[in-house]
């Protein structure tokens, strides 16, 4: 992946956040329940201490937020693929990962520099294979709408952005995405936002205890 390429993705990446939608509900030991699908407290939990490990200084109830976030924002974006009939292979994932962290200081140097860019995105050390996947999709979503490859820098790539967060948009209208009111209220304009401020969700300290 060449570094323009990279530079590109990374910007698709950010547009897609703010165009999801969905609603909040509360469920027993869920943080959030995506068709059924059930993503449970202790996992986010989990997910959150390992990226500590990575970034310390981060704020925990910020870093749970923003990987419940991604976690949707997956989802979102595997529904969308399906509705336009496409899909990345695992073997190109792969590939894809293993040109790119050598380039950023291998799996840590990724989740650092991800934290550390002029959009921070929080990513667990366990989601590395999902960020690249989610990238290769949203592209192959963009081209799929464009009808051609696209070169990143043009308006035409620009214009099939926005169609394909258009196309996130109408999928994630589509899914049953309940959130529960522990972690925020998902919105169709901001995505998910905590109720409260500073959420309920653990310190560092709180984090650690329960991981011991």
């Amino acid at each position: 992946m060449t570094r323009s390429r990279t530079a590109g993705v990374l910007a698709a990446a950010g547009l897609t956040v703010a165009a999801l939608t969905g609603c909040a509900e509360e469920r027993l030991g869920a943080a959030a329940v995506i068709d059924g699908r059930a993503v449970s407290t202790d996992e986010l939990q989990e997910a959150t201490r390992d990226y500590l490990e990575v970034v310390p200084d981060a704020d925990a109830g910020d870093a749970q937020l923003a990987i419940l976030q991604r976690t949707i924002v997956s989802a979102v974006i595997d529904e969308a693929a399906r509705q336009n009939g496409v899909r990345v292979r695992p073997g190109r994932v792969a590939a894809e990962r293993d040109a790119l962290l050598p380039t950023v200081g291998g799996r840590e140097g990724l989740i650092r520099t991800l934290a550390g860019s002029q959009q921070p995105t929080v990513l667990s050390p366990a989601d590395i294979d999902r960020w690249v996947k989610d990238r290769l999709l949203f592209e192959a979503i963009a081209t799929e709408l464009a009808g051609a490859d696209l070169d990143p820098s043009s308006p035409e790539a620009q214009e099939a952005l926005t169609r394909t967060n258009d196309e996130l948009q109408s999928a994630s209208r589509s899914m049953d995405i309940e959130v529960s009111p522990r972690y925020g209220r998902w919105d169709p304009d901001t995505g998910l936002t905590a109720l409260i401020s500073g959420g309920l969700a653990d310190t560092p300290e709180e984090l650690g205890e329960r991981g011991s």
